[in-house]
Protein backbone atom coordinates (compact mmCIF):
# COMPACT_ATOMS: atom_id res chain seq x y z
CA UNK A 1 0.00 0.00 0.00
CA UNK A 2 2.94 2.36 0.74
CA UNK A 3 4.27 1.72 -2.78
CA UNK A 4 0.91 2.67 -4.29
CA UNK A 5 0.70 5.88 -2.19
CA UNK A 6 4.20 6.94 -3.24
CA UNK A 7 3.41 6.19 -6.89
CA UNK A 8 0.17 8.17 -6.77
CA UNK A 9 1.94 11.12 -5.11
CA UNK A 10 4.64 11.12 -7.79
CA UNK A 11 2.05 11.02 -10.58
CA UNK A 12 0.05 13.87 -9.00
CA UNK A 13 3.18 16.01 -8.70
CA UNK A 14 4.11 15.25 -12.34
CA UNK A 15 0.59 16.10 -13.57
CA UNK A 16 0.70 19.44 -11.74
CA UNK A 17 4.09 20.50 -13.12
CA UNK A 18 3.23 19.40 -16.67
CA UNK A 19 -0.10 21.21 -16.60
CA UNK A 20 1.44 24.44 -15.32
CA UNK A 21 4.20 24.32 -17.94
CA UNK A 22 1.81 23.58 -20.79
CA UNK A 23 -0.74 26.26 -19.95
CA UNK A 24 1.91 28.88 -19.21
CA UNK A 25 3.94 28.53 -22.41
CA UNK A 26 1.58 27.36 -25.14
CA UNK A 27 -1.71 28.65 -26.56
CA UNK A 28 -4.87 26.56 -26.26
CA UNK A 29 -4.91 23.56 -28.63
CA UNK A 30 -6.57 23.99 -32.00
CA UNK A 31 -6.93 20.69 -33.83
CA UNK A 32 -8.80 19.92 -37.00
CA UNK A 33 -11.25 17.08 -36.50
CA UNK A 34 -11.38 14.59 -38.01
CA UNK A 35 -9.35 13.45 -41.02
CA UNK A 36 -9.40 9.98 -42.52
CA UNK A 37 -7.41 8.43 -39.67
CA UNK A 38 -6.59 9.43 -36.11
CA UNK A 39 -2.83 9.19 -36.69
CA UNK A 40 -2.98 11.86 -39.38
CA UNK A 41 -4.27 14.33 -36.78
CA UNK A 42 -1.28 14.02 -34.45
CA UNK A 43 -3.01 14.72 -31.13
CA UNK A 44 -2.06 13.48 -27.66
CA UNK A 45 -5.53 11.93 -27.25
CA UNK A 46 -5.25 9.88 -30.46
CA UNK A 47 -4.53 6.96 -28.13
CA UNK A 48 -6.39 5.67 -25.10
CA UNK A 49 -4.60 5.28 -21.74
CA UNK A 50 -1.45 3.25 -22.39
CA UNK A 51 -2.72 0.17 -20.50
CA UNK A 52 -5.59 -0.22 -23.03
CA UNK A 53 -4.57 -2.58 -25.85
CA UNK A 54 -5.87 -2.50 -29.43
CA UNK A 55 -7.47 0.95 -29.02
CA UNK A 56 -6.58 2.39 -32.46
CA UNK A 57 -5.96 1.47 -36.10
CA UNK A 58 -3.60 2.86 -38.77
CA UNK A 59 -3.86 4.12 -42.34
CA UNK A 60 -2.68 1.89 -45.20
CA UNK A 61 1.08 1.32 -45.07
CA UNK A 62 1.37 2.63 -41.51
CA UNK A 63 3.73 1.06 -38.96
CA UNK A 64 4.05 1.53 -35.23
CA UNK A 65 6.64 0.22 -32.78
CA UNK A 66 5.97 0.29 -29.05
CA UNK A 67 7.40 -0.66 -25.67
CA UNK A 68 5.43 -0.90 -22.45
CA UNK A 69 6.57 -1.56 -18.89
CA UNK A 70 3.88 -2.69 -16.46
CA UNK A 71 4.25 -3.13 -12.70
CA UNK A 72 1.46 -4.78 -10.71
CA UNK A 73 1.50 -4.75 -6.90
CA UNK A 74 -0.67 -6.99 -4.71
CA UNK A 75 -0.55 -6.71 -0.93
CA UNK A 76 -2.69 -8.52 1.64
CA UNK A 77 -5.35 -11.22 1.36
CA UNK A 78 -9.03 -10.80 0.56
CA UNK A 79 -12.09 -13.04 0.84
CA UNK A 80 -14.95 -11.75 -1.28
CA UNK A 81 -15.07 -8.00 -0.61
CA UNK A 82 -13.37 -8.22 2.81
CA UNK A 83 -9.71 -7.73 3.68
CA UNK A 84 -8.57 -10.60 5.93
CA UNK A 85 -5.55 -11.45 8.07
CA UNK A 86 -3.07 -14.31 7.70
CA UNK A 87 -4.59 -15.92 10.80
CA UNK A 88 -8.00 -16.02 9.10
CA UNK A 89 -6.49 -17.73 6.05
CA UNK A 90 -4.75 -20.34 8.22
CA UNK A 91 -8.13 -21.15 9.81
CA UNK A 92 -10.13 -21.26 6.53
CA UNK A 93 -11.29 -24.31 4.53
CA UNK A 94 -10.05 -26.77 7.15
CA UNK A 95 -6.73 -24.96 7.52
CA UNK A 96 -4.00 -23.67 5.17
CA UNK A 97 -0.35 -24.16 6.04
CA UNK A 98 0.94 -21.26 3.92
CA UNK A 99 -0.60 -17.96 2.81
CA UNK A 100 0.66 -15.46 0.22
CA UNK A 101 1.31 -12.00 1.69
CA UNK A 102 2.62 -9.89 -1.19
CA UNK A 103 3.22 -10.22 -4.93
CA UNK A 104 4.87 -8.08 -7.59
CA UNK A 105 4.82 -8.68 -11.34
CA UNK A 106 6.96 -6.69 -13.77
CA UNK A 107 6.13 -7.12 -17.46
CA UNK A 108 8.06 -5.80 -20.46
CA UNK A 109 5.99 -5.69 -23.68
CA UNK A 110 7.33 -5.14 -27.20
CA UNK A 111 4.69 -4.39 -29.83
CA UNK A 112 4.50 -3.89 -33.57
CA UNK A 113 1.53 -2.77 -35.70
CA UNK A 114 1.20 -2.70 -39.49
CA UNK A 115 -1.77 -1.71 -41.69
CA UNK A 116 -1.89 -3.50 -45.09
CA UNK A 117 -5.11 -1.57 -45.87
CA UNK A 118 -6.98 1.44 -44.48
CA UNK A 119 -9.42 -0.89 -42.75
CA UNK A 120 -7.11 -3.65 -41.50
CA UNK A 121 -4.31 -3.31 -38.91
CA UNK A 122 -2.21 -6.26 -37.74
CA UNK A 123 -0.67 -6.36 -34.28
CA UNK A 124 2.06 -8.46 -32.60
CA UNK A 125 2.87 -8.34 -28.88
CA UNK A 126 5.71 -10.18 -27.08
CA UNK A 127 6.16 -10.28 -23.30
CA UNK A 128 8.95 -10.80 -20.75
CA UNK A 129 7.71 -11.36 -17.20
CA UNK A 130 9.34 -11.19 -13.75
CA UNK A 131 7.25 -12.36 -10.79
CA UNK A 132 7.94 -12.47 -7.05
CA UNK A 133 5.65 -13.65 -4.23
CA UNK A 134 6.20 -13.55 -0.46
CA UNK A 135 4.58 -16.21 1.78
CA UNK A 136 4.03 -16.82 5.48
CA UNK A 137 3.85 -20.23 7.21
CA UNK A 138 1.41 -20.92 10.04
CA UNK A 139 3.04 -20.84 13.50
CA UNK A 140 2.78 -24.36 14.87
CA UNK A 141 5.46 -26.95 15.69
CA UNK A 142 4.56 -29.36 12.88
CA UNK A 143 4.47 -26.61 10.26
CA UNK A 144 7.70 -24.98 11.41
CA UNK A 145 9.55 -28.22 10.74
CA UNK A 146 9.04 -27.77 6.99
CA UNK A 147 11.16 -24.60 6.80
CA UNK A 148 13.68 -24.95 9.61
CA UNK A 149 11.67 -22.70 11.90
CA UNK A 150 11.56 -19.79 9.45
CA UNK A 151 7.95 -18.66 8.95
CA UNK A 152 8.55 -16.69 5.72
CA UNK A 153 9.83 -17.53 2.24
CA UNK A 154 9.81 -16.01 -1.27
CA UNK A 155 9.31 -17.57 -4.69
CA UNK A 156 10.40 -16.08 -8.04
CA UNK A 157 10.05 -16.76 -11.75
CA UNK A 158 11.07 -14.94 -14.93
CA UNK A 159 11.09 -15.50 -18.68
CA UNK A 160 9.20 -15.04 -21.91
CA UNK A 161 5.40 -14.95 -21.73
CA UNK A 162 2.73 -15.86 -24.28
CA UNK A 163 2.95 -14.34 -27.78
CA UNK A 164 -0.16 -12.47 -29.00
CA UNK A 165 -1.19 -11.95 -32.64
CA UNK A 166 -4.23 -9.82 -33.49
CA UNK A 167 -6.09 -8.21 -36.38
CA UNK A 168 -8.07 -4.97 -35.97
CA UNK A 169 -10.73 -4.19 -38.59
CA UNK A 170 -12.20 -0.69 -38.84
CA UNK A 171 -15.82 -1.09 -39.95
CA UNK A 172 -17.16 2.40 -39.20
CA UNK A 173 -15.86 5.92 -39.87
CA UNK A 174 -18.14 8.96 -40.02
CA UNK A 175 -17.20 12.55 -39.21
CA UNK A 176 -15.57 12.40 -35.79
CA UNK A 177 -16.59 8.82 -34.89
CA UNK A 178 -14.92 5.51 -35.63
CA UNK A 179 -15.23 1.90 -34.52
CA UNK A 180 -13.27 -1.30 -35.03
CA UNK A 181 -13.36 -4.87 -33.82
CA UNK A 182 -10.38 -7.03 -33.03
CA UNK A 183 -9.73 -10.75 -33.11
CA UNK A 184 -6.51 -12.27 -31.88
CA UNK A 185 -4.87 -15.45 -30.71
CA UNK A 186 -2.56 -15.93 -27.74
CA UNK A 187 0.05 -18.61 -28.38
CA UNK A 188 1.21 -20.69 -25.37
CA UNK A 189 4.89 -19.75 -25.61
CA UNK A 190 5.21 -18.92 -21.89
CA UNK A 191 6.39 -21.65 -19.53
CA UNK A 192 3.92 -23.39 -17.19
CA UNK A 193 6.65 -25.57 -15.64
CA UNK A 194 8.35 -22.98 -13.44
CA UNK A 195 9.80 -24.40 -10.21
CA UNK A 196 11.47 -22.97 -7.13
CA UNK A 197 12.83 -24.19 -3.80
CA UNK A 198 9.75 -24.57 -1.59
CA UNK A 199 9.60 -25.59 2.09
CA UNK A 200 9.12 -29.31 2.74
CA UNK A 201 9.69 -31.87 5.47
CA UNK A 202 13.40 -32.56 5.57
CA UNK A 203 14.33 -29.29 3.85
CA UNK A 204 13.42 -27.17 0.85
CA UNK A 205 13.09 -28.94 -2.49
CA UNK A 206 12.60 -27.83 -6.08
CA UNK A 207 8.84 -28.02 -6.67
CA UNK A 208 6.23 -26.97 -9.23
CA UNK A 209 4.79 -23.54 -8.42
CA UNK A 210 1.06 -22.65 -8.65
CA UNK A 211 -0.48 -20.83 -11.63
CA UNK A 212 0.14 -17.19 -10.48
CA UNK A 213 3.90 -17.85 -10.64
CA UNK A 214 3.80 -19.36 -14.14
CA UNK A 215 4.72 -17.32 -17.22
CA UNK A 216 1.91 -18.36 -19.57
CA UNK A 217 -1.55 -19.90 -19.70
CA UNK A 218 -0.47 -23.14 -21.40
CA UNK A 219 -3.50 -22.92 -23.74
CA UNK A 220 -4.40 -21.27 -27.03
CA UNK A 221 -6.59 -18.29 -26.13
CA UNK A 222 -8.96 -16.20 -28.28
CA UNK A 223 -8.72 -12.40 -27.88
CA UNK A 224 -11.87 -10.59 -29.11
CA UNK A 225 -12.47 -6.84 -28.72
CA UNK A 226 -14.79 -4.05 -29.86
CA UNK A 227 -13.73 -0.37 -29.67
CA UNK A 228 -15.53 2.93 -30.32
CA UNK A 229 -13.90 6.39 -30.28
CA UNK A 230 -15.37 9.87 -30.76
CA UNK A 231 -13.16 12.94 -31.12
CA UNK A 232 -13.97 16.63 -30.61
CA UNK A 233 -11.95 19.81 -30.99
CA UNK A 234 -9.74 19.34 -27.94
CA UNK A 235 -11.08 16.23 -26.20
CA UNK A 236 -12.25 12.72 -26.98
CA UNK A 237 -13.81 9.68 -25.40
CA UNK A 238 -13.81 5.97 -26.11
CA UNK A 239 -15.14 2.64 -24.93
CA UNK A 240 -13.96 -0.92 -25.36
CA UNK A 241 -15.15 -4.43 -24.55
CA UNK A 242 -12.49 -7.15 -24.65
CA UNK A 243 -12.04 -10.71 -23.47
CA UNK A 244 -9.80 -13.75 -23.16
CA UNK A 245 -11.49 -17.03 -24.08
CA UNK A 246 -9.54 -20.21 -23.32
CA UNK A 247 -9.86 -22.52 -26.32
CA UNK A 248 -8.77 -25.74 -24.59
CA UNK A 249 -10.21 -27.65 -21.65
CA UNK A 250 -6.82 -27.97 -19.96
CA UNK A 251 -3.13 -27.41 -20.54
CA UNK A 252 -0.29 -29.91 -20.17
CA UNK A 253 -0.45 -29.55 -16.38
CA UNK A 254 -4.14 -30.52 -16.19
CA UNK A 255 -5.66 -27.09 -15.52
CA UNK A 256 -7.08 -24.12 -17.41
CA UNK A 257 -7.04 -20.48 -16.35
CA UNK A 258 -10.37 -18.66 -16.17
CA UNK A 259 -11.99 -16.77 -19.01
CA UNK A 260 -11.72 -12.97 -18.79
CA UNK A 261 -14.02 -10.09 -19.73
CA UNK A 262 -13.35 -6.35 -19.45
CA UNK A 263 -15.56 -3.35 -20.16
CA UNK A 264 -13.92 0.08 -19.97
CA UNK A 265 -14.39 3.70 -21.01
CA UNK A 266 -12.05 6.67 -21.01
CA UNK A 267 -11.94 10.43 -21.66
CA UNK A 268 -8.92 12.34 -22.97
CA UNK A 269 -8.36 16.11 -22.86
CA UNK A 270 -5.58 17.98 -24.70
CA UNK A 271 -3.98 20.73 -22.62
CA UNK A 272 -1.72 21.64 -25.55
CA UNK A 273 -0.44 20.30 -28.87
CA UNK A 274 1.91 17.94 -27.01
CA UNK A 275 0.27 17.20 -23.65
CA UNK A 276 -2.97 15.37 -22.88
CA UNK A 277 -4.55 13.98 -19.72
CA UNK A 278 -6.87 10.98 -19.64
CA UNK A 279 -8.92 9.04 -17.16
CA UNK A 280 -11.47 6.27 -17.11
CA UNK A 281 -13.14 3.34 -15.42
CA UNK A 282 -12.69 -0.39 -16.00
CA UNK A 283 -14.81 -3.36 -14.94
CA UNK A 284 -13.14 -6.77 -15.11
CA UNK A 285 -14.48 -10.30 -14.54
CA UNK A 286 -12.44 -13.52 -14.38
CA UNK A 287 -13.93 -17.00 -13.95
CA UNK A 288 -12.45 -19.65 -11.66
CA UNK A 289 -9.50 -21.81 -12.58
CA UNK A 290 -10.60 -25.23 -13.84
CA UNK A 291 -8.92 -28.50 -12.85
CA UNK A 292 -6.13 -29.48 -10.46
CA UNK A 293 -2.62 -28.22 -11.07
CA UNK A 294 -0.36 -31.21 -11.75
CA UNK A 295 2.76 -31.26 -9.60
CA UNK A 296 1.54 -28.58 -7.16
CA UNK A 297 1.49 -29.79 -3.55
CA UNK A 298 -2.01 -29.56 -2.05
CA UNK A 299 -1.36 -31.01 1.43
CA UNK A 300 0.36 -29.52 4.49
CA UNK A 301 0.74 -30.03 8.25
CA UNK A 302 -2.21 -27.68 8.88
CA UNK A 303 -4.44 -29.55 6.41
CA UNK A 304 -4.12 -27.83 3.05
CA UNK A 305 -0.93 -26.36 1.58
CA UNK A 306 -1.50 -22.86 0.08
CA UNK A 307 -4.63 -21.13 -1.35
CA UNK A 308 -3.05 -20.79 -4.83
CA UNK A 309 -3.02 -24.61 -5.13
CA UNK A 310 -6.84 -24.76 -5.19
CA UNK A 311 -9.14 -23.83 -8.09
CA UNK A 312 -11.80 -22.17 -5.89
CA UNK A 313 -9.33 -19.41 -4.98
CA UNK A 314 -9.21 -17.90 -8.47
CA UNK A 315 -11.31 -15.35 -10.34
CA UNK A 316 -13.70 -12.62 -9.30
CA UNK A 317 -14.67 -9.06 -10.19
CA UNK A 318 -12.91 -5.70 -9.96
CA UNK A 319 -13.58 -2.05 -10.79
CA UNK A 320 -10.56 0.21 -11.41
CA UNK A 321 -10.13 3.94 -11.91
CA UNK A 322 -7.56 4.91 -14.57
CA UNK A 323 -5.41 8.09 -14.43
CA UNK A 324 -3.02 8.85 -17.27
CA UNK A 325 -0.86 11.27 -19.30
CA UNK A 326 0.01 11.23 -23.03
CA UNK A 327 2.96 13.25 -24.38
CA UNK A 328 3.35 13.63 -28.16
CA UNK A 329 6.00 15.89 -29.72
CA UNK A 330 4.50 17.52 -32.85
CA UNK A 331 7.81 18.72 -34.36
CA UNK A 332 11.59 18.56 -34.17
CA UNK A 333 13.88 15.54 -34.28
CA UNK A 334 11.66 13.55 -31.90
CA UNK A 335 8.45 14.34 -33.78
CA UNK A 336 5.93 11.52 -33.57
CA UNK A 337 7.48 9.90 -30.50
CA UNK A 338 4.80 9.31 -27.87
CA UNK A 339 5.43 8.83 -24.15
CA UNK A 340 2.55 7.69 -21.94
CA UNK A 341 1.90 6.68 -18.35
CA UNK A 342 -1.18 5.50 -16.52
CA UNK A 343 -2.06 4.19 -13.10
CA UNK A 344 -4.94 1.83 -12.32
CA UNK A 345 -6.26 1.81 -8.76
CA UNK A 346 -8.96 -0.60 -7.57
CA UNK A 347 -12.18 0.99 -6.32
CA UNK A 348 -13.91 -2.32 -5.53
CA UNK A 349 -12.94 -6.00 -5.53
CA UNK A 350 -15.01 -9.14 -5.00
CA UNK A 351 -12.70 -12.16 -5.21
CA UNK A 352 -13.51 -15.87 -5.17
CA UNK A 353 -12.16 -17.76 -2.18
CA UNK A 354 -8.93 -16.50 -0.62
CA UNK A 355 -6.66 -14.40 -2.83
CA UNK A 356 -4.16 -11.56 -2.82
CA UNK A 357 -5.90 -8.26 -3.54
CA UNK A 358 -4.70 -5.85 -6.22
CA UNK A 359 -3.20 -2.56 -4.99
CA UNK A 360 -2.06 -0.83 -8.18
CA UNK A 361 -1.07 -1.36 -11.81
CA UNK A 362 1.39 1.17 -13.25
CA UNK A 363 2.07 1.19 -17.02
CA UNK A 364 4.69 3.33 -18.79
CA UNK A 365 5.05 3.24 -22.55
CA UNK A 366 6.77 4.60 -25.65
CA UNK A 367 5.57 4.37 -29.24
CA UNK A 368 6.53 5.73 -32.66
CA UNK A 369 4.29 5.64 -35.74
CA UNK A 370 5.79 5.70 -39.27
Amino acid sequence: MNTYIKTLSTLTFTFTLATQAATATLPPPAFSCCATDEHQIGRPDDHAPISVMGDHTHAKGGWMLSYRYMQMEMDGMRHGTDRISSAEVFAADGGYTVTPEWMSMNMHMLGMMYAPTDRLTLMLMAHYIETEMEHRIVSQPAANMINGGDTAFTTRSSGLGDLKLSALYRFYLEDNRKAHFGLGISLPTGSIDEKDRLPAMGGATNQQMPAPMQLGSGTYDLLPSLTFVQQFEDWSWGAQANGVIRLEDENDNDYRLGHKFELLSWVGYNLSEWLGLNGGLSYGYTSKLKGEQKGVNRMGPNGRSVPTAFEDNYGGERIDVILGVNLLKPGGWIAGHRLSIDLRLPLWQDLNGYQLEADSVLTIGWSKAF
